[in-house]
């Protein structure tokens, strides 16, 4: 493996720099790690509507010696891939900090510099508009499966305290058919989908995308399967296999989107929070008395 890093980080670091060609044949790989595997530089390029010698100067571009090398980086990722987990990964990056005796610190200080990782990232114009939509479209909708689903129920719970009319999609085949139903250009939808990717937030975001409503894409590449959709991506990238390392600096991202929400009428989500709080007293107050 190139650098300890695996095929995927080396295309996604390169991406940006890629030609619009060569960026079609990214994304087609990144999607179908097992075809490459399979299949000759001729057949990755039909499949990816590219010619072979497009497909052979991505090699170069990314700087691998050709197709051949690109084939053996692909096949040690997928045997590693499949020999590992999320935990395992999460616990091996682990192993190392256990020797201090001050652990803890060092484990925070990680997290600490992956938030300020994902803060440097965020694009001005895209968080503006992610903020503007989340206040002024009628309703939210909001879809995480798999690893996301926490980060999903996280920002549920917070959106719904701030404003009416936010709903957290299941994998229930009814709440999805619902959902499918009601979504229209007054609403905004939020896919968090992080590897590896369920395919059923990208199913749904392929049937949304025809409602002409805005789609915001909350993932760990640029070139995600979710990006292709999304009308606005937020790409949180993490350099650590394990999903789990990478939820502080997403729910601090996701905490970061809502404060920008509340800034585009702050006294409209005050009245809220006074409300709540009303409301809360009240509801403990009756319920000790």
């Amino acid at each position: 493996m190139l650098d300890n890093r695996s095929i995927q980080h080396i295309i996604q670091e390169k991406f940006h720099k890629l030609s619009k060609s060569q960026q079609k044949v990214a994304v087609f790989i990144l999607k179908n790690l097992q075809y490459v595997g399979m299949h000759s530089a001729t057949n990755v390029g039909e499949q990816a509507g590219v010619s072979e010698t497009t497909v052979i100067r991505f090699c170069y571009a990314i700087g691998l010696s050709g197709y051949a090398q690109l084939q053996r980086e692909v096949t040690i990722h997928l045997f590693n891939e499949g020999n590992s987990s999320s935990l395992q990964n999460y616990l091996e990056s682990k192993q190392e900090l256990f020797e201090n005796p001050r652990f803890y610190e060092q484990t925070m200080e990680r997290d600490a510099t992956r938030i300020l990782s994902v803060a440097a990232n965020i694009n001005d114009k895209d968080f503006n508009r992610a903020s503007m939509l989340l206040h002024t479209k009628k309703k939210i909708y909001i879809i995480g499966y798999g690893s996301s689903n926490l980060a999903a129920k996280w920002l549920y719970f917070t959106l719904n305290l701030l404003r009416p009319n936010v709903v957290l999609v299941g994998l229930e085949t009814n709440e999805i058919a619902r959902a499918l139903q009601e979504i229209d250009a007054d609403s905004v939808v939020i896919i968090l989908s992080f590897h590896r990717y369920f395919k059923e937030p990208i199913q749904l975001a392929a049937e949304i995308q025809a409602k002409n409503c805005e789609i915001i894409g909350i993932t760990d590449s640029p070139v995600a399967p979710i990006a292709q959709y999304a009308t606005i991506t937020f790409a949180n990238e993490q350099q650590e296999m394990s999903t789990i390392d990478a939820m502080p600096a997403l729910i601090s991202f996701l905490n970061t989107l809502i404060a920008g929400m509340t800034a585009q009428d702050h006294e409209f989500y005050e009245s809220q929070r006074v409300k709540y709080d009303d409301f809360q007293n009240s509801f403990i107050a009756n319920r000790w008395s």
